[in-house]
């Protein structure tokens, strides 16, 4: 049975991966750039991929806290 992304990102080293949008778990280790966004929101570069990943209003504080901005 598949499993969802909610079961999936727990699976996954917390230490590592990085829950910052509902449709988004992010390797914290291939974030190239982090771009801030509107509403003190922030849109994450990763390497070797052309698309932006966004941090949901959610999440921010707790990204914050973990990347130490």
């Amino acid at each position: 049975m598949p499993m969802n992304i909610t079961e999936f990102c727990a699976k996954l080293p917390p230490a590592h991966f990085f829950r910052c949008h509902r449709s988004y778990c992010v390797n914290l280790n291939k974030i190239r750039e982090i771009e801030p966004w509107f509403n003190n929101t922030y849109v994450l570069r990763l390497r070797d991929l052309e698309f932006q990943v966004p941090v949901s209003r959610s999440k921010v504080k707790e990204f914050r806290q973990l990347m130490h901005l």
